[in-house]
């Protein structure tokens, strides 16, 4: 039973107990204090040593097109956002920041310490570029870019600003090269492919010209022409073969009429004379001539037959004449009278002029024939002509239908271009310039200020902690009973002296004056090197009724 009490009472002894927390409190306090005050002061002065670095800050408006987009459109569409990530890109180069960092000597010491490649990652790490976004209709999804921020971090804020300065330059030209690059090379891609459809329309005509050059006979615009030419021809062809038939009708009664003569017999008494009856048709076809002449233009086919026909009997006329004046006396002739000897000769002459005439005749209803062969071949490639032609024009208007649609984006293209380089498109503007600053922004003394004060108070609890945890001294009548398992006798009091209670006085002052003392001099170097105290305290006040803490 012993043995389950003293459990019993030892599991009562592991609980909460407030006043034996207390007591240790009281106990340590001091273990508490030291730790907590070193630790304080260590973190005041490692935040008060830690070089501020101040930020310069620009911001640039991101300018919408001056001139509506219904009137030109810009050939650069890209989002504003992805425009000024490119941007940033090109600005942030190796070669740039090297510049960057030896023109203004951002490392001054490190650069002969850090290799290039640390050098550019820190000077990454320095450089601040924010992107400033409104929602458009309370949509996320709407969000446009109005603006963006460049800051750059130095500890110097001279060289912040300078180098903000730059950085901001760098990003407007780099904006403005960018933007007419791509409208140039626009321009450019769009003039060159124009000069393809060009030469390819160049070609198209040429293969037009020499198609029709090759089959201008055959030509579809000539088919009526050249039907009206094949009956044109077949008409004259009728009209010399009538002739022939004619003529050779003529040369067998002539034979006939020679030999009766021949044989002592006239029998031509009411035929007129050779030249007489050349003559009297050379003159009715002159008279058919001038009357055909009122009613019919010189292109008709009558005409042209007609004219050729007194140009055969002229010659015909002609001929005869000739032959009458040198021929000889046929001598078939002998012994016939002198009528009959003229009527002979008046025979052959006849005869003569009708073998020229049917000579004449057939030559011409040759090549007549040979002529209306050749159209009519013409006439039956003019479908297959007319095929290939269609081919070949519609090729064309293909190429010309695509270079008026390129010429008109070209057009396009060439007004884009003048907006960029006239600064009228999408623009960066600068809207508030970097200055140099005038309040670090790092580190955040109030946020180290507390994080030290938390580390000191840790510190203190802990170091607290840890003597209570080694000193192994017995305090009270429960660790006496605890260690031993026994209870004891008899519990003798602490009498306190008067020299304790003076000593506890003492220690109770010293306590009250440590913090005391600290806080003043923290006030002071606050005072000193951070802030002044009115300034501080106007600040809190104003942020307490932004806050509602405090009323305006």
């Amino acid at each position: 039973m012993t043995a389950d009490y003293y459990q019993q009472e030892e599991e009562e002894g592991q609980g909460f107990d407030l006043t034996q927390i207390i007591d240790i409190a009281k106990r340590r306090f001091l273990f508490f204090l030291i730790p907590t005050i070193l630790g304080a002061i260590i973190a005041v002065a490692v935040v008060y040593l830690i070089p501020p670095r101040y930020e310069s800050l620009a911001t640039v408006l991101v300018e919408s097109q001056q001139i509506p987009v219904e009137l030109v459109q810009s050939t650069v569409t890209s989002d504003p956002n992805q425009r000024i990530t490119i941007i940033k890109q090109r600005v942030m180069t190796r070669n740039n920041l090297l510049k960057i960092i030896d023109k203004y000597e951002v490392f001054k010491e490190e650069r002969k310490k850090l290799s290039v490649s640390k050098l550019i990652e820190e000077m990454e790490k320095l450089i601040r570029v924010d992107v400033i976004t409104a929602n458009i209709g309370g949509h996320r999804r709407n969000a446009t870019t109005i603006a963006f921020k460049v800051g750059f971090q130095h500890e110097n804020p001279a060289i912040a600003a300078k180098v903000a300065n730059e950085l901001v330059t760098l990003f407007l030209s780099e904006n403005v090269k960018t933007r007419t690059a791509r409208a140039s090379e626009t321009t450019e891609f769009l003039e060159q492919e124009a000069q393809k459809l060009r030469e390819g329309l160049d070609k198209a005509e040429k293969a037009i010209s020499d198609f029709k050059q090759e089959y201008r006979d055959s030509l579809p615009e000539q088919l009526e022409i050249k039907m009206s030419i094949l009956e044109r021809t077949k008409a004259e062809i009728k009209g010399y073969t009538q002739q022939i038939s004619t003529l050779r009708d003529e040369k067998r009664y002539l034979e006939i009429e020679l030999s009766s003569a021949r044989s002592g017999q006239d029998t031509t008494k009411n035929v007129e004379t050779p030249d007489n009856t050349t003559e009297l048709e050379l003159e009715k076809a002159k008279d058919s001539l001038i009357q055909l002449s009122t009613r019919l233009t010189d292109r008709h086919p009558d005409i042209k037959a007609l004219k050729r026909r007194i140009a055969a009997l002229e010659e015909k006329l002609l001929q005869e004449q000739a032959d009458a004046s040198g021929d000889e006396v046929d001598p078939n002739t002998s012994g016939l009278t002198p009528a009959l000897k003229r009527l002979v000769q008046q025979l052959q002459l006849r005869m003569s002029s009708n073998e020229k005439a049917q000579a004449t005749a057939q030559n011409e209803l040759a090549r007549l024939k040979k002529e209306a062969l050749e159209i009519e071949g013409q006439i039956l490639k003019t479908p297959e002509v007319e095929r290939d032609l269609r081919v070949l024009i519609r090729n064309h208007q293909e190429i010309f239908a695509k270079y008026q649609e390129l010429e008109a984006k070209q057009g396009k293209a060439q007004l884009a271009q003048n907006l960029e380089e006239e600064k009228k498109a999408e623009r960066f503007i600068l809207l508030e310039p970097p200055v140099a600053p005038t309040e670090p922004v790092w580190p955040n003394k109030p946020k180290f200020y507390g994080i030290g004060a938390f580390i000191a108070f840790a510190m203190g609890i802990g170091t607290a902690v840890l003597m209570e945890l080694v000193d192994r001294r017995v305090r009270t009548a429960r660790e006496l009973e605890s260690l031993l398992k026994h209870p004891p006798l008899a519990t003798i009091p602490y009498i306190k002296t008067r020299r304790d209670i003076q000593k506890k006085r003492y220690k109770l002052l010293a306590v009250l004056a440590i913090p005391t003392t600290i806080g003043l001099l923290g006030l002071v170097a606050i005072h000193s090197f951070y802030k002044p105290l009115d300034l501080l305290f106007y600040q809190i006040w104003a942020h307490l009724q932004k806050l509602g803490v405090l009323p305006y």
